[in-house]
């Protein structure tokens, strides 16, 4: 499908019923990474704003939105953001015919003990208006970064849970990005990778599980692959969900890192059917290898086919979300994209979820 039939500005009256339905089926979400993040400090705003945003899409956001027409300008700070920019952000994915929204929260300020501040918390509950008030369903994006889960993962569970996520999606089980000292060959990292699961399944039993289950949460871990971090790809995190009795712990697919880094179609399926009958499978990722826009990438009708349809044939009804990266700070140094940002953010939304409807069109 040529990248042609893709306008930089497309018409939201030219998006199709069918599309529309089909991303209602599929529950299409959009994941929000590459734009200016609800829970940005005041200080840090003050930074992006003294270098015109250069490091940031906001200009090109407010650009966009004039041209899909709401009255927005650039934000003094971050309350004129939430208060005028944001909303509007949300709206248009509503009116472009998204189910959803996946939300990152790992931002959300925090206290030393890992409880969110009063500030945080009272911001999450602005957000969850916002969502609510375009009528989108959402979810809470975290990821593990620190060794100590209290200074991540439990100040990102507690935010889910204010925002009304049962789910937190990301990946927990290793640190992004991190390659151990003296791991120097494939052996010592498939010996590290298994010590590493053990670990932290022993975590979700002991201390993680318990206090997500108090807060109505469940633990959604992304396998990645080789080049991103150490291996924990789909099959070893098949393995970890498994051996894991807390319940707690669930696992979410990316179709970029099957891609790269799976094994084939048939070991795919097996994988799928063993989360699907342990109720361990939730959620699902659409996201281009090379990070950029889906409709010029390398993805097929075909191979939609070959990773969705084991999928919903095993009876999966939760939310599918477009991951796209746009070439922005944080999300361009965390995964090293070497490209220029979108000039057309939000024309690049629209776009996506057009695309991903058309691909799953009859799928399910």
């Amino acid at each position: 499908m040529s990248h042609q039939q893709y306008p930089e500005y497309p018409s939201l009256s030219s998006i199709s019923a069918s599309v529309k339905e089909t991303a209602k089926k599929a529950k299409l979400s959009n994941l929000i990474l590459c734009y200016l993040d609800y829970h940005t400090n005041d200080a840090d705003f003050a930074a992006m704003q003294a270098t015109n945003f250069k490091d940031t899409n906001i200009l090109e956001v407010v650009h966009d939105l004039k041209h899909y027409g709401y009255d927005v300008e650039v934000p003094k700070n971050m309350a004129d953001f939430r208060e005028n920019v944001y909303p509007s952000f949300i709206d248009i994915h509503a009116r472009a015919g998204y189910h959803g929204l996946q939300v990152p929260v790992g931002s959300a300020p925090f206290k030393e003990n890992g409880d969110l501040t009063e500030e945080g918390i009272k911001n999450l509950k602005k957000q969850k208006e916002i969502f609510e008030k375009a009528g989108l369903s959402f979810s809470a994006v975290g990821g593990c970064f620190t060794a100590d889960w209290t200074q991540s993962i439990k100040p990102q569970i507690a935010a889910a849970n204010i925002l009304g996520s049962d789910c937190l999606y990301g990946p927990f089980a290793t640190v992004f990005m991190y390659f151990p000292e003296g791991v120097n060959s494939g052996d010592e990292s498939v010996a590290w990778t298994k010590a590493q699961c053990k670990e932290f399944s022993k975590l979700m039993d002991d201390e993680i599980g318990p206090y997500a289950e108090s807060k109505g949460v469940y633990l959604c871990d992304e396998p990645l692959q080789r080049f991103e971090r150490m291996p924990i790809r789909l099959k070893e995190a098949v393995e970890m969900a498994l051996s894991t009795k807390s319940d707690r712990l669930k696992i979410m697919i990316d179709m970029c890192h099957e891609f790269c880094d799976g094994e084939g179609p048939e070991l795919y399926e097996k994988l799928v059917k063993q989360l699907i009958e342990a109720d361990r499978l939730q959620g699902l990722h659409i996201s281009a290898v090379h990070r950029g826009k889906l409709y010029e990438s390398w993805y097929t009708k075909e191979y939609f086919k070959s990773f969705f349809k084991p999928v919903f044939d095993g009876g999966y009804d939760g939310e599918i979300a477009i991951e796209t990266f746009d070439a922005v700070l944080p999300v361009r140094e965390a995964v090293k994209i070497n490209r220029e940002k979108f000039s057309n953010p939000i024309g690049v939304l629209i776009n996506n979820l057009v695309y991903s409807a058309t691909m799953l069109e009859g799928l399910k």
